[in-house]
């Protein structure tokens, strides 16, 4: 067999492939900085960045640490978007699951490393099936192999061409490429590039329960394998089983807060409880922004980490977008949301129960029948994860306590009916219906993951769309931008650089999406082409 990471990819060459990525791997990251240094006087370059989400929160530690004045005006009380964290009694929790890959050079860079500790799982995932309770190892190709073919031993040759086929992409997203001569230099990538994941599966798999079972490397997405490009799929899956996930400790609102202290170290300006309420343009340019409270702040460019709909239907006042722009834009659909519990249990789990991400696979083992279900709202029938946190490392909880989080992919379809009386405070069916899902998940948790689980809360929360809708303004409470769609990833991606000039996008709803390590790269992404345009001007 192929050596499935060969000796040319040591990890570390894939670490400095990842800070490679994350610095955009069009242009010479160098050459960017550099082109910032010729714009002065900085003074006149004022920047307003709209949201403190990880995107956000990235563009304005660029742009201040080249000098550039910088403001973010954010309308919750907290920076992070859903890298945020919140209590409730003694316990701490995630707002949204927040895996990383090979983040450290990006810390490093920033000059944050110190601020902001990556912990890794003790296992990739641990997957609960019908048959079959599976240990996929953490940085192991090999290992998850041996796993995989000792339950599913009539698909080995598949297992092994298809981890080979991982590689081979591997070796290729590290070298640049010319879409003109891609085909040649780059077959593997092209040839995925024009399939979605169930095709893939295809060429590898005959057995429907395998196939089950690798969805859960994109299950992130939230869309079945048939509607996702192969071509999203397949290079986090490569990354995250080389490189290894890893994950923020103490939590998440730790990577936020130390963002938010580095623009304000560089003389940059965090504002929260503050919302945007308009974007000011003239001529087809941008001049600033007007927050609710009626203050304007006047900016040569806004960086938008608000949702597309909202920047371009609700905060720029017709006739500025052009018409063909938003006919593009309403052809893409929100990502899904998702339905969660969060649980502070009065026992120690950690070392009693194997496992920090379970995943439970029901058991059609169908992944079209399962998005069916995801998007009903249908907690009896969809797959769902439980997290143990404490699994992570010791300390995570208080002694005599465990901290779990259960997640399902949720569409937003279920609650619109609720949503009138919801944002009236209107709340009695809208609580009545949320609890009676908690409880379902509760119960499959219990029966699956953790025998006895509801003896041991003491502490319980859930949220819905309409509360990711409520806390982040995203459509139908969107939780990665638009869809992955075969129509709109990769480098057919909603651009950043937007029609109007000074304005871009940094944001799960522009390029290259959704996930943290993306939304810090449409981070750098927004900063490089803001630094392209202002260079030109110069």
């Amino acid at each position: 067999m192929k050596d499935l990471f060969h000796k040319s990819l040591s990890r570390r060459s894939f670490l400095r492939y990842i800070a490679a990525t994350m610095a955009t791997t069009a242009v010479d990251w160098f050459k960017i900085e550099a082109m910032a240094s010729t714009v002065e006087p900085k003074s006149d370059y004022p920047v307003v960045v709209i949201g403190a989400g990880i995107g956000g929160l990235v563009a304005a530690t660029y742009l201040a640490k080249n000098g550039f004045p910088v403001t973010v005006i954010e309308q919750h009380d907290v920076p992070g978007g859903y890298v945020t964290s919140f209590e409730r009694g003694e316990f701490k929790f995630d707002v949204a699951p927040h895996y990383t890959l090979g983040l450290s050079p990006f810390l490093e860079y920033l000059g944050i490393q110190e601020k902001v500790e990556l912990v890794k799982p003790p296992e990739f995932f641990r997957v609960i099936t019908p048959e079959h309770d599976l240990i996929l190892p953490q940085e192991d190709p090999r290992g998850i192999i041996r796993v995989l073919s000792e339950k599913f031993p009539h698909e080995e040759q598949g297992i092994k061409s298809f981890m080979s086929l991982l590689n081979g992409l591997l070796q290729e997203w590290v070298k640049p490429f010319d879409m003109k001569t891609i085909s040649s230099t780059h077959p593997i990538m092209w040839n995925l590039s024009k399939l979605n994941t169930a095709q893939v599966f295809d060429q590898h798999f005959k057995d429907p329960r395998l196939k089950a079972v690798l969805c859960i490397f994109g299950s992130g997405f939230g869309l079945p394998p048939s509607r996702l490009p192969a071509l999203v799929f397949s290079p986090g899956t490569a990354a995250s089983i080389y490189v290894g996930r890893e994950y923020v400790k103490p939590c998440g609102q730790g990577f936020s807060n130390a963002l938010m202290q580095a623009i304000e170290n560089n003389r940059g300006r965090v504002i929260l409880k503050t919302e945007v309420e308009s974007i000011l343009a003239k001529d087809g340019t941008v001049t600033g922004v007007r927050t609710t409270n009626g203050k304007t702040y006047t900016a040569k460019a806004v960086i938008s980490n608000a949702s597309a709909p909202a920047t371009f239907e609700k905060m720029l006042s017709p006739g500025h977008v052009p018409d063909s722009y938003m006919a593009k834009l309403r052809t893409y659909r929100p990502s899904h949301s998702y339905f969660l519990v969060w649980l502070g249990l009065n026992k120690e789990l950690r070392g009693k129960f194997k496992g920090f991400q379970n995943v439970v696979i029901p058991e059609h083992y169908d992944p079209e029948d399962d998005d069916k279900a995801t998007s009903a709202c249908n907690a009896s029938k969809t797959r769902f994860q439980v997290y143990i946190y404490d699994a992570l490392y010791s300390g995570y909880s208080k002694p005599g306590k465990s901290t779990v989080k259960i997640l399902m992919q949720c569409g937003y379809r279920p609650w619109k009916h609720f949503e009138a009386d919801y944002f009236a405070g209107k709340k009695e069916a809208y609580r009545k219906e949320k609890d009676r899902i908690a409880q379902i998940l509760i119960e499959r948790a219990e029966s699956k993951v953790i025998p006895g689980l509801k003896s041991m809360i003491e502490v319980m929360d859930a949220a819905t769309p309409l509360t990711h809708r409520r806390y982040t303004k995203n459509p139908e409470g969107a939780v990665l931008g638009y869809e992955h769609s075969m129509d709109n990833y990769w480098i057919y991606r909603n651009k950043n650089r937007t029609p109007i000039k000074g304005l871009y996008l940094a944001s799960a709803w522009g390029s290259p999406g959704g996930g943290v390590n993306p939304v810090v790269r449409g981070g750098q992404s927004a900063f490089t082409d803001l630094m392209l345009d202002w260079a030109k001007i110069k």
